[in-house]
């Protein structure tokens, strides 16, 4: 007999409700049988009752993960005001996206340009460029990572000069990775309210 039945079975003969021996065979007694299976049942709902408290810890493991996730993204237009080319600069130059829609978690820094990781995680990057208004286009701009290129929209030859083209990525980054869309050099870019060139980017998921 188990503990709990053997619990069960002393009770029953202290209460005068049954004459068995705890250690008795509970089939020769119909008290002791009855014993059992209560016994039983509540062996059953004790380990349920285990797995239901196990499912609630991670259940609120879970809510604790999501509401913990950190959430970075940002959205930037290269002019806050005014219109015309940008470049040419002499070397590559990050370009600085000056009108900020959007910047959770501070990733993204006007004054430079450049985002700045601040978890390890995938991240998604997409940028776009319109070309200068004259009459041979000469731009090329390039998303680079801690320098090195990564994808590039380029307009260097062309009868028209209102083309534009955009490019993105999916990237994993470690905490401190910065990115960054880059003129290449002797290269222009124009813009004006239209908001033509933009920089955006959010954290995917962390890892």
């Amino acid at each position: 007999m188990t503990t709990m039945m053997k619990s069960i079975a002393v009770l029953l003969v202290a209460l005068g409700c049954c004459t068995c021996e705890p250690q008795a065979d509970p089939s020769s007694c119909a008290l002791c049988s009855v014993t059992q299976s209560i016994a039983m049942v509540m062996e059953r709902v004790k380990v349920l009752e285990t797995r239901v408290e196990k499912s609630e810890m991670e259940v609120e493991e879970l809510r604790g993960l999501i509401g913990g996730q950190p959430r970075v993204a940002f959205s930037t237009a290269l002019r806050d005001s005014g219109s015309g080319d940008i470049g040419p600069f002499t070397v590559a130059t990050p370009l600085q996206y000056k009108k900020v829609f959007s910047n959770i978690g501070s990733g993204y820094n006007p004054s430079t340009g450049v985002f700045t990781a601040l978890v390890k995680g995938m991240y998604f990057f997409r940028f776009s460029m319109f070309n200068n208004l004259k009459s041979t286009p000469n731009s090329v701009v390039s998303l680079m990572k801690n320098g090195e290129r990564l994808v590039s929209v380029w307009d260097t030859s062309g009868s028209d000069s209102n083309d534009m083209g955009s490019n993105a990525v999916v990237i994993a980054l470690e905490a401190g990775d910065s990115v960054y869309a880059e003129l290449a050099a002797n290269r222009v870019v124009y813009d004006d309210g239209m908001n033509y060139n933009t920089f955006s980017g959010f954290l995917l998921f962390p890892m």
